[in-house]
């Protein structure tokens, strides 16, 4: 494993255990299922600042189309880079990132359609990232126009899937996301009206996304396996400039992107308990929390700096009780 690259992994997960809260990242395992799955091998760092990026890109689209040409380039809620310490916009930030991986699709999608969703209502200011999603107050128009653009946009997207190498069979090592990608692919070819040999030829042999075996699992009890696999190289060879690069990936490049979160971690649910890479990844846990404690003196500093905040309010508060003047009824 490329040590850098781990090292650089660690790094991310030291840099959120100094700006967050737990609470912020306590159910990172669960959404790395949930996310759109171009984000399952990020840090949940990056995956922010590449939300971050699409927000603000969205932002300007929107200041540009309702507001003002010059100001559209200059306009921006959040910063350009990880705050040091903890800081609103950040946190903010992270939470919206978040929602939207619960949602399964991809941050363009969501923040283009919530700009969009706001120039239409006549919206006068600008959105902030908490402010993407539904509210209480549109919530249901907003999930409903939401749900059909999903549901037209989204077949486009899984095409684009294909250009991530992390899927394919050379870079298999049954991680849960690659489990779970499988799993999605094997569904598609279910539901697809093209000849099994042609799905074959695309998913096994082009694409490489799913093995041999587990394709002609879908196959009629009576076909002739064998010929359904010569017909299906013979299709592909024909389609040989379709056919994907051999990209070998750094295992340091599958972390996924729960990686090396000990908040998250959890021997005894999915997907931590199939995970090959547990670990690996509990090491790198603890070694981020040595980090951390190194730099900042704490596992968690921002958790102990609303802890120490408490306290001092609490002891303030009694200390003025127990000063309040008794007063007598007479």
């Amino acid at each position: 494993m490329d040590k850098a690259k781990l090292d650089k992994r660690i790094q991310d997960v030291v840099r959120m255990r100094t700006v967050l809260h737990p609470r912020d990242w306590k159910d990172e395992s669960q959404l790395m299922m949930r996310r759109w799955f171009d984000y399952r091998f990020m840090s949940p760092v990056e995956a922010t600042m590449i939300f971050g990026q699409h927000y603000v890109a969205g932002l300007r689209r929107y200041v540009r189309r309702n507001f003002d040409v010059g100001l559209a380039e200059k306009v921006s809620v959040i910063k350009g880079a990880i705050p040091a310490a903890r800081a609103p916009w950040y946190t903010e930030l992270w939470r919206a990132r978040a929602r939207t991986d619960e949602m399964f699709v991809p941050y363009d999608l969501l923040v283009d359609f919530s700009f969009d969703f706001a120039s239409r209502r006549k919206r006068y200011w600008t959105m902030r990232p908490g402010q993407l999603h539904a509210s209480k107050k549109n919530g249901e128009a907003w999930r409903a126009l939401f749900d059909e653009h999903v549901e037209d946009a989204l077949p486009l997207r899984m095409k684009s899937v294909a250009e991530i190498p992390h899927y394919r069979a050379e870079n298999y090592i049954g991680l849960p996301p690659q489990e779970h990608f499988r799993e999605l692919m094997l569904s598609e070819m279910r539901d697809e009206h093209r000849p099994l040999v042609d799905q074959i030829a695309d998913r096994v042999f082009i694409k490489r996304h799913l093995p041999l075996e587990q394709a002609l699992a879908l196959a009629p009890p009576n076909a002739d396996l064998a010929e359904l696999t010569r017909r299906a190289k013979t299709a592909a060879d024909d389609r040989a400039w379709e056919v994907r690069p051999v990209v070998k990936l750094d295992q340091a490049d599958l972390l996924p992107s729960c990686f090396g979160i000990a908040e998250t971690i959890d021997v005894n649910r999915a997907p931590c308990d199939l995970c090959p890479l547990i670990a690996r990844c509990s090491a790198a846990s603890a070694e981020a929390i040595d980090i951390t404690v190194e730099i900042t003196g704490s596992a968690s500093p921002v958790l102990d700096a609303d802890r120490k905040r408490i306290s001092i309010n609490v002891a303030n508060h009694r200390r003025k009780a127990g000063a309040a003047p008794v007063t007598s009824c007479h």
